[in-house]
This record gives C-alpha cells, structure tokens and sequence, in this order.
C-alpha cells in the first residue's frame, strides 16, 4: 500500500478561510467556484449544482461539524478537492444537529468509483478524530490547513 497524503487533491488555491457564509446553498456555490477554478471546461454553477443534487440524496455532514460534500464530473479525469473553514458554522442537516463549520469536498470522474471510496473512507476516518479537526479549526491560513492533511497518511490508498 502506498503512503499518500490526504492533500493529494488539495492545493492552497482551493482551500477557503471564511468568518461567515449566509446559508447552506452559498456553501454549495463557493465549493463550486472553488472546484471549478482553473477546469477547462466545468463551470462553478454545474460543481455547485452536482454537490446540491447529491446532498439531496442525503447529508454529506458526518457530525461533529464536518461535511465531505462529493459528486461526480464527466469531464474530468482525476479527482479534485476543496476546502472551506468556517467561523460561523452553517446548518447542514448534520445527523447529530451540529452546524457545519468544516467543508472538504470531493469533486470525482465518473469512474474513479473505487479510489472515490478510498478517499472518502480516509477522510471521515481522519475527521471522526477530534484531535485532527482541532487542529483544522485552529489553522489561519490555507497552507497551514493544507500542511496538516499533507503530514496525513491515507491509510486507504491504492
């Protein structure tokens, strides 16, 4: 098994340091214009609209204030990630009625099914653990977000 870091898919451009976002739907829309950025291609709106079409199907929130907000993307051939840290955490339907104030959320081709699993698998194993999301709610910048997945070992990598 290789030792590949959680931050594989994530780059500083793609992770967001907010005080606020007014609701749910503006999450959406700036994980969208996050995703999308720099994909030929993919717009923001059509991100933006995949991740509400898979929330509908039933929250992404795990608890604890952590969601890992995912859909897929034709057009794409490796999977993408983003991050938003919020100060004021939104409500998201979370199964333990938390509001959410951490955000990674996976954009996957269409048929990285196996690899879209592992992930998602390594990133709630790695977000159940208070520890780790302490140390993201503590972060002040993107790059010491982006340093802390970077030190994590995907457990469940190919």
């Amino acid at each position: 098994m290789e030792n590949t870091s959680l931050a594989r898919y994530l780059d500083a451009s793609r992770i967001l340091l907010l005080q606020d976002v007014s609701s749910k739907k503006r999450v959406f829309e700036l994980l969208g214009e996050l995703l999308a950025k720099d994909l030929d291609g993919v717009q923001a709106t059509q991100v933006s609209t995949g991740l509400q079409a898979r929330e509908r199907l039933g929250t992404t929130a795990l608890g604890e204030g952590v969601a890992i907000p995912h859909c897929r993307i034709s057009s794409i051939n490796e999977i993408r990630s983003a991050v938003i840290k919020l100060e004021q955490p939104v409500d998201f339907d979370a199964p333990d009625d938390q509001e959410v104030s951490l955000f990674y959320a996976l954009l996957v081709p269409d048929e990285a099914t196996d690899e879209h699993l592992k992930t998602l698998a390594s990133l709630a194993e790695f977000l159940s653990e208070q520890k780790n999301r302490n140390q993201l709610r503590n972060c002040t910048s993107a790059k010491q977000l982006l340093d802390i997945f970077a030190k994590t070992s995907d457990k469940h990598a190919a």
